[in-house]
């Protein structure tokens, strides 16, 4: 229709997996809760432009923007955006009736869960597989006996250090590059206030070394925005040096301040990576306080600001950094972002670009921002992970997805075939 305005038309037909209709006011009250900021919601950062959205009919409505947004329609892709019935809006209800080509058969909670076929699906016809059975497996090492042993013929988050093994043992791993991870600050108070010191971190981190300590060399290094071409890859580079005399301009001559780097326990490829974090700020300076507590504890520590510099994955939303950037610079507080960071500069910067229809104005836009990153540091990039799935010989048609879709790749299953 415009820029602002977007009418959309269900398939006929389509029911949850109880049975009961999918209608656009379901829809409409999935989105709405979406761009609640209360409600937290992962794909809030696209949908929270939404103005209006008019219902024609059971199958027919027209959403309003309340400013332009290019990467409103991929933030509709997000698996993160989902419709279920109004009735399972809630933070306090687990989710487990959609409309996909698989329904929930059975949930043995931590143990396992059974998918089967959902004829109801409006793509039934394409969908080849009849019943998928999920374990969960406790650490990597048992997914990846697991496959050696036959238990299983797919396994989702291989780990790096056994790439090389499963395929001289004739396994099929597949995967591509997409999160990426970064040194995060709390600049809310500490010396990370001061931007000086964030950038003598960009600055400092060894990132191919980082990359072989955490991911055995499987990935890429990051000297800015991911995704974002010359004018914002190229940020910082790595120049000790030029951290040390960073921490001399800020007042550290003879030794950098004493900092906290939380890390946590369950997830070893990020203590790994901060451990190499630590080894960097320790050679340029810093004095640095390590702790690893377990996941839920350092989300609620990281939540909370309760340290000085965290190491944390990202993914973004969508691929256009003008849609995802805002999630990690604008103040909400979430684990996975600066504790504290604003830049009223660097929003307006962002915000133009998403509404410029113009190439060359949507560019000058981003290259500002990217400048402004590049400057005041909200985040320093490490690199970006390789993620695999690795399979028997049994499994055909499985695509891993690109960019940042790759980690939604094993919800992609509908080509998928067994054999044998």
């Amino acid at each position: 229709m415009d820029s602002l305005t977007y009418k959309f038309m269900l398939h006929d037909g389509l029911t949850y997996h109880d049975g009961t209709p999918l209608v656009a006011d379901d829809v409409r009250a999935a989105l709405l809760w979406y761009a609640d900021p209360a409600n937290s919601a992962r794909s809030y950062p696209g949908v929270r432009f939404i103005k209006d959205i008019a219902i024609a009919s059971d199958t027919e409505f027209t959403i309003t923007l309340n400013s332009v947004n290019l990467s409103f329609l991929e933030y509709l892709a997000d698996p993160s955006a989902f419709i279920v019935p109004q009735n399972q809006l809630s933070a306090d209800v687990e989710a487990t009736n959609g409309a996909g080509p698989f329904k929930l058969e059975s949930w043995d909670e931590g143990v396992g869960l059974v998918l089967t076929k959902f004829d109801g699906f409006y793509g039934a016809d394409d969908v080849t597989l009849d019943r998928i059975d999920v374990s969960f497996y406790s650490d990597a090492t048992a997914r990846v006996n697991a496959l050696l042993s036959g238990d299983v013929d797919f396994i989702d988050y291989v780990p790096w250090e056994s790439y090389d093994q499963l395929e001289a043992s004739g396994f099929v791993v597949h995967g591509e590059v997409g999160v990426f991870q970064s040194a995060i600050f709390n600049v809310e108070t500490g010396p990370f206030a001061d931007p000086k010191l964030r950038l003598a971190v960009a600055y400092a981190l060894n990132r191919e070394n980082a990359t072989a300590a955490a991911f055995f060399g499987h990935g890429t290094s990051l000297f800015g925005v991911p995704g974002s071409g010359p004018t914002g890859e190229n940020l910082w580079e790595y120049n000790p040096e030029r951290a040390k005399e960073l921490l001399a301009e800020a007042g550290y001559a003879n030794g950098g301040p004493k900092v906290h780097l939380l890390s946590n326990s369950t997830y070893v490829f990020l203590r790994d990576l901060a451990l190499s974090v630590q080894a960097d700020l320790e050679a340029v300076g810093f004095e640095v306080e390590f702790t690893s507590p377990d996941w839920p504890t350092f989300t609620e520590e990281a939540v909370a600001g309760k340290y000085d510099v965290t190491v944390q994955g990202n993914v973004g939303n969508v691929q256009d950094p003008a849609g995802w950037l805002p999630r990690l610079v604008q103040p909400r507080p979430e684990a996975n972002k600066s504790f504290g960071y604003s830049n009223a500069d660097l929003d307006a910067a962002l915000a133009e670009a998403l509404a410029a229809e113009d190439a060359g104005a949507r560019q000058a836009a981003l290259d500002r921002a990217y400048k402004l990153i590049g400057e005041d540091v909200p985040f320093a990039t490490i690199n970006q992970r390789m993620q695999a799935y690795a399979y028997t010989d049994r499994v055909s048609g499985f695509e891993v997805m690109l960019g940042f879709t790759q980690p939604y790749s094993v919800n992609n299953l509908i080509n998928v075939t067994i054999t044998g």
